[in-house]
C-alpha cells in the first residue's frame, strides 16, 4: 500500500499559515490557536511529527513532519492539496503519456531518437491545463511527455518535494521501470548524473534533468546557441579535477528565443558527457532539435 501523501501547510483559528517546520518546534506556534485546518481549502486537519520509518531492508528513514485529513474526511472541490484529484488531473492533461498503475502513476517515455515537433492542442480542449501548472516554451507546443514531466515537477514542488509524493510516480522506458529520482534528476547532482554517462551505454537510459537557467548565449563555434544552468559542480576524471557544468544546447536560432536568466527549465534527452580536451571543463550536455524539447517556466 502505497505512503500517505501529507498535506503541506495548515492555517490556525486565526487564519495563520504554517508549514511543515511549525509541526516539530516546541512548542508548535499554532498550539493555543487550534483547530487547524488545511493550508489550501477549510477541511479540519492534524499535525502529525516527523518520526522514523522502517524500510524493507531493515534500515530506518525519517518521515518528515505533515499534516493529515481527519478521520474521513475529504478536501473540499478544486482544494490545491487534494494530491490524489491533482494527479488524476495530470492524467487527464497528459495526452496519454501518464497512467495510473495501482495506486501509483507512470510516465510513459518516447525514444528520444524518435521525437518530433508535436501537433498543436485543438482549441479550447477540456484538458487544457490550469494556469498553476502551465508549462511552456513561448507559442511552441510541448512533447507531451516532457509537458507532463514538467507538470509532476511542479506538483511535488507543492508539496515539498515529499518522498512520499515522489514515490507515486515512476517512468517507464523502453519496458523498464524508473524510480522518479532515476529519471528525472536536478542540476545540483551533476556529479552523479556525470557517474551515470560515464556507465557502458546498454545500462543507461534517458534523463529528465532540470535547473535554473544561468544564461544563454553562442557557442564558441558560432553556430550552436546554448542554455547554461546556474549550478557548477567539480568532476574527478582521470587524475584531473575539472569544472563541470551542464548546457542545452541546439542549431535552431528559435529554441532559446523566450528564455531567460533565472527561468526554470527542463530537459528530457540522451544527454552526454563531454570532456575538454585542452581545458579543465566537462560539460553535461543535451541536444535538442527545437523549442518543442524543452520545458521553461518562471
Amino acid at each position: 500500500m502505497a505512503e500517505r501523501v501529507g498535506i503541506p501547510a495548515a492555517r490556525d483559528s486565526r487564519g495563520r499559515r504554517y508549514g511543515r517546520a511549525a509541526i516539530d518546534a516546541v512548542p508548535p506556534p499554532f498550539e493555543a490557536y487550534k483547530p487547524l485546518h488545511c493550508g489550501a481549502c477549510t477541511t479540519a486537519v492534524i499535525a502529525v511529527p516527523s518520526y522514523p520509518r522502517r524500510t524493507p531492508n531493515g534500515g530506518t528513514t525519517q518521515v518528515i513532519a505533515f499534516y493529515r485529513l481527519t478521520g474521513n474526511g475529504g478536501h473540499d472541490p478544486g482544494c490545491d492539496y487534494d494530491f490524489k484529484n491533482r494527479a488524476e488531473n495530470l492524467i487527464r492533461d497528459s495526452r496519454g503519456t501518464l497512467v495510473k498503475d495501482g495506486e501509483d502513476y507512470e510516465l510513459r517515455l518516447p525514444d528520444p531518437d524518435t521525437i518530433e515537433p508535436p501537433d498543436p492542442r485543438p482549441p479550447g480542449n477540456p484538458g487544457e491545463p490550469t494556469a498553476r501548472l502551465s508549462v511552456t516554451t513561448s507559442n511552441h507546443t510541448l512533447v507531451p511527455a516532457l509537458s507532463t514531466a514538467a507538470a509532476i515537477l511542479r506538483l511535488l514542488r507543492e508539496f515539498d518535494d515529499d518522498p512520499d509524493a515522489a514515490r507515486r510516480f515512476r517512468a517507464r522506458y523502453a519496458g523498464k521501470k524508473l524510480r522518479w529520482n532515476q529519471f528525472c534528476r536536478h542540476a545540483t547532482e551533476a556529479a552523479a548524473i556525470a557517474a551515470h554517462l560515464e556507465r557502458p551505454p546498454k545500462t543507461r537510459h534517458p534523463l529528465a534533468v532540470h535547473g535554473t537557467v544561468r544564461d544563454i548565449g553562442t557557442a564558441h563555434s558560432g553556430n550552436t546557441q546554448q542554455l547554461r544552468d546556474e549550478h557548477e559542480d567539480y568532476l574527478d576524471h582521470a587524475g584531473e579535477r575539472r569544472r563541470l557544468r551542464i548546457v542545452v544546447r541546439s542549431k535552431n536560432p528559435n529554441t532559446f528565443t523566450d528564455v531567460h536568466a533565472g527561468d526554470r527549465w527542463l530537459g528530457y534527452g540522451h544527454w552526454r558527457l563531454w570532456l575538454a580536451p585542452r581545458a579543465p571543463i566537462a560539460e553535461i550536455q543535451l541536444w535538442i532539435e527545437g523549442p518543442w524539447s524543452l520545458a521553461t517556466w518562471r
